[in-house]
């Protein structure tokens, strides 16, 4: 079985690192199916069987009597009767105790890399193992006369089923990205065709590339600026991420201490970009990055 840290790592073994959790809206997105894989992941069910208790008794009861009687002056006939009772009673008690069957099938989770701008985008689909009928009335049946162990290698011996369906998505192929929440997303191919339903995991950025080499400081310019300002950074919709200079600051909105000189300010959204060159002058600078 693939262990599922290391199946995430290996999928995203890119020329490049990821810097940063990436927030996205219903926007969406255009990307390219850059990798897949899947894993099994074992789920344990446990079934309790209630115990029960049976009770038998019985006995017996012996009686002795006696009776002393006389005759009255009318002759009629009197008396007196005595006895003692004696009971012999006897009770046994079966006890079975209660009992829990542990029934361990697996869920096969099936991963999809895509990549859209600077953005890596973690997407999966979970397919369930549907036993036949025969197979789960066979189940419940050793599962209360049997032990676990024995429940799980005789169901072992005699599964049958079918998966439920999962999306597949060729490694190169295009497609448009919307997630409509944390755990919902939608792969949309042609325009107009069915999206396929999957779940949204995680996102990732990848690091900048600048578009043109920085030179090297000349002797001026090596000079100390410990002159700084305070730029405040927001975006429409918020969540972007802020470049500064190529570095990666976080996520709008935040305030960000720079020093004086010029500077280039960028904020990624969604696989969109807005940049601009800044002079930074000590004091307090607002930026707002839009995005249709």
């Amino acid at each position: 079985m693939l262990n599922r840290a290391a199946q995430i790592v290996a999928l995203l073994l890119f020329p490049v690192c990821m810097t940063a959790q990436t927030q996205i809206g219903t926007q969406s997105v255009p990307v390219e199916i850059v990798a897949t894989a899947s894993e099994y992941i074992p789920k344990t069910t446990t079934i309790s069987h209630p115990g029960h208790a049976y009770t038998d008794c019985h006995g017996s009861t012996s009686y002795f009597g006696d009776f002393r009687g006389f005759e009255d002056s009318s002759g009629r006939i009197r008396g007196d009767v005595s006895g003692t009772a004696n009971t012999d009673t006897r009770c046994q008690t079966t006890f079975t105790p209660p009992t829990e069957t542990s029934l361990t099938h697996y869920d096969r989770l099936n991963y999809t890399v895509a990549k859209g701008g600077q953005s890596l985008y973690l997407l999966s689909c979970t397919q369930h193992w549907k036993p036949t009928k025969k197979e789960r009335a066979f189940g419940a049946l050793i599962g209360a006369t049997v032990g676990s162990g024995q429940a799980s290698d005789k169901l072992a011996q005699n599964s049958a089923g079918t998966w439920t369906e999962c999306p597949a998505f060729p490694i190169g192929g295009k497609y448009a990205l919307s997630v409509n929440n944390a755990s919902d997303a939608h792969l949309e191919g042609a325009p107009g065709g069915k999206p396929s339903k999957l779940d949204y995991l995680s996102s990732a950025v990848l690091p900048a590339r600048s578009a043109q080499p920085v030179p090297p400081p000349t002797q001026s310019q090596a000079v100390t600026n410990t002159e700084t300002a305070k730029v405040h950074i927001t975006s429409s919709p918020s969540g972007g991420e802020i470049y500064i200079d190529g570095k990666f600051f976080g996520n709008t909105p935040s305030d960000i201490t720079l020093t004086a000189g010029e500077h280039i300010v960028r904020v990624m959204f969604g696989g969109k970009e807005w940049t601009r060159t800044v002079q930074i002058t000590p004091g307090e600078i607002q930026l707002r990055a839009e995005f249709p």
